[in-house]
């Protein structure tokens, strides 16, 4: 009877358990969700021309920069079901250069004199490539009225990114000399199609409008029309009388093929509503500007007390202009291209600053000095792009850090480039580099590293640590972060120290000095057909032993000539690099003596960069005295160098005025 008892309790706790767990499991894990990648894509059409068989196969290459760890991958893909046939005398821009190449001369150029490229447009469901294609052929067919004339042939295409899907938006055959029978308008989210014979039309208004997304036909018109505030506008024209005394009355009408019309301006949205464009209502003689977002009317006006332009804004409970420019400054305002942020530039006597604004709620989200610059372009969902005496920056507009914007990302400025993935956490839209710490890769949960506008690396303190092998705790003034004898304090008043969405991010050079690193390098390899980055860092007790370790990352390099670094007296010497031992990995040399890591050195590296962003095949001495500052200068080794204490770590730089190569000194 005992036993029984006892079985049964058992299966009783057993079922009980499992229960339990079974509640317990989307809690404690179970098989969690993967998260989404994140990246951006570099779109680009290509056609692939058959000659013997007289078609051509579309292609689209897709170049994916991921912001989870900086790896780039390409891919091409084919669809061969979407071939078209095409003359033998249609390839375009023939040249005895592809003559005498065979890859170039499978590779089709589509044009009728012209070239369109790729577009990108940024959609909730991902992004999607567009692009025209034309040929065109002196092989002369009858046209409508049987009148023999060359053919061009125009399609549009869609590629579909998420679901690998190229589709034919419209196709057109026109016949002689021509217009292009299409435009496109990204920012508006459609496209014309110019019926007949490309004049203009009143009354059959011949100019089809018609979504990008759905391909659907929205409007038919006269006239091209305009693109304003992510709507176009155009003019529907109505016959009227020829009698002068019916023209009297009217007074604005125009004139076309000896008929008139009067016009009117019509709002077409993207959705296909419309509605009439009316003339808004004279201002106040103090107002100068003002737009309604929602239900806050943003207000350009001039203070009765100083005279200032300043900026401001009221509500639909109240008309009383509520100040958001400071009361002495002379303030402008602009809106970013969705409207989504206005930017407000004060100017004093002293200063010039950019007072940013959420246009939702009227609220000051951040205010920065004004470094200049124009346009400026909405390329993520807080972050825009704008260019400073031929550089291009990033701006976080809710926190005002600005980031530079490196050669991978120039597909942002046009238009070929798409974004996917949670931007939440995301301060710049600059791809990150890959970043590996001793050979080990780093993940970003969030924000990768990203370089300031004064030349700094940025790293999130929790993603370094997990690579660095170190921890990191909460503190009542900041965090702690320990890596084996090494300790670091990252105090929360510490002005240097950038935070955004739960993250913590920290100067570069300042982590190498506290937690123990001998120095990096941000290295450009060359992918299959692109270029990214490596951004590494090697701590000081990495031993030779660890690096022989792994030839599958590090190369041994014969020592035939050269020097390698240690500090005597005081001051960098030259030693010949005969006496050490020297290891290659992605652009950086480790040099080994005895075992232990005695230079991090980047020698003879075209494209590679200081972490301060000199650019070695590039940069001269010039500049990198106007980064680092003068330079200590040494004889040694029959040549002088210049060497700088950065960050704890001495930092040799080889050449006079052309730069050879940089060396940190472990010490």
């Amino acid at each position: 009877m005992k036993e029984s008892k006892v079985r049964f309790a058992t299966k009783f706790l057993i079922v009980v358990a499992m229960i339990l767990c079974s509640g317990l499991l989307p809690i404690t894990g179970g098989k969690a969700e993967a998260a989404q990648e994140r990246y951006k894509s570099e779109f680009k059409f290509e056609f692939k021309y058959e000659e013997e068989a007289s078609r051509v196969i579309p292609q689209v290459r897709v170049t994916k920069f991921y912001f989870d760890d900086g790896r780039v991958e390409t891919d091409l893909h084919e669809f061969p079901k979407q071939a078209r046939a095409v003359s033998k005398d249609a390839q375009y821009s023939e040249s005895a250069r592809k003559k005498d190449d065979p890859a170039l001369k499978q590779t089709f150029y589509p044009g009728c004199g012209w070239g369109f490229g790729t577009h990108v447009m940024n959609t909730e469901k991902g992004p999607l490539a567009f692009t025209i294609y034309c040929d065109s052929t002196t092989d002369k067919q009858p046209d409508a009225k049987g009148e023999k004339k060359s053919v061009s042939n125009h399609v549009i295409y869609k590629y579909d990114l998420e679901r690998n899907l190229l589709s034919v938006l419209n196709q057109v055959q026109t016949f002689g000399e021509s217009r292009p029978p299409f435009r496109i308008y990204y920012d508006f989210g459609g496209y014309t199609l110019q019926k007949g014979n490309g004049e203009i039309n009143y009354e059959e208004r011949n100019i089809r409008v018609y979504s990008l997304l759905s391909n659907k036909l929205l409007a038919r018109i006269a006239e091209y029309p305009q693109v304003i505030d992510k709507t176009l506008r155009y003019s529907e024209y109505t016959k009227i009388s020829n009698d002068p005394k019916v023209i009297a009355k009217i007074g604005n009408y125009v004139t076309h093929r000896n008929n008139n019309y009067i016009g009117e301006t019509i709002i077409l949205n993207s959705d296909g509503t419309r509605t009439k464009s009316k003339i808004p209502a004279a201002l106040p003689n103090h107002i100068f500007y003002e737009d309604k977002i929602g239900s806050i009317t943003y207000v350009s006006y001039k203070n009765p007390k100083s005279e200032n332009r300043m900026v401001g804004y009221r509500t639909s409970a109240s008309a009383a202009i509520k100040p958001l420019s400071r009361v002495d400054a002379s303030s402008s305002m602009w809106f970013t291209e969705y409207k989504r942020y206005v930017l407000i530039r004060q100017q004093t006597a002293k200063e010039k600053t950019i007072r940013i604004v959420d246009t939702k709620t009227a609220k000051v989200v951040s205010e920065i000095l004004d470094i200049g610059g124009g346009v400026y372009k909405e390329v993520g969902d807080s972050i825009v792009l704008f260019q400073v005496e031929k550089k291009d920056y990033y701006l976080h507009l809710p926190t005002g850090i600005i980031t530079r914007n490196m050669e991978n990302s120039q597909l942002v400025q046009a238009d070929t480039g798409g974004y996917t993935g949670d931007q939440s956490k995301l301060i710049s839209m600059q791809a990150p580099p890959q970043m590996l710490v001793n050979g080990k890769p780093i993940r970003y949960a969030g924000q990768g590293p990203f370089l300031t506008k004064d030349n700094r690396w940025y790293v999130e303190v929790n993603d370094f640590a997990k690579a660095a092998d170190a921890t990191v705790s909460k503190t009542s003034s900041g965090l702690t972060i320990n890596r084996g004898n090494y300790k670091m304090t990252v105090s929360k008043t510490d002005k240097t120290v950038l935070t955004w969405a739960g993250q913590t991010f920290v100067p570069l050079e300042t982590l190498n000095e506290k937690l123990g690193m001998a120095g990096g390098f941000l290295n450009s390899l060359l992918g299959n057909g692109y270029e990214y980055k490596v951004l590494h860092v090697f701590s000081k007790d990495l031993k030779e032993a660890d690096v022989i370790a792994r030839p599958d990352l590090y190369e041994a390099i014969k020592n035939d000539s050269g020097n390698y670094y240690s500090m005597e007296n005081g001051k960098p010497a030259a030693r010949p690099l005969s006496e050490a031992n020297r290891y290659y990995y992605d652009g950086t040399n480790l040099i080994f003596k005895d075992g232990l890591l005695v230079n991090v050195a980047s020698i003879y590296n075209a494209g590679g960069r200081t972490l301060r962003n000199i650019l070695f095949d590039i940069n001269k001495l010039k500049h990198v005295i106007a980064v680092y500052g003068t330079p200590n200068a040494t004889m040694t080794g029959g040549q002088m160098v210049r060497w700088y204490e950065v960050e704890g770590n001495v930092l040799v730089f080889e050449g006079s005025s052309d730069l050879k190569g940089a060396y940190y000194i472990s010490r």
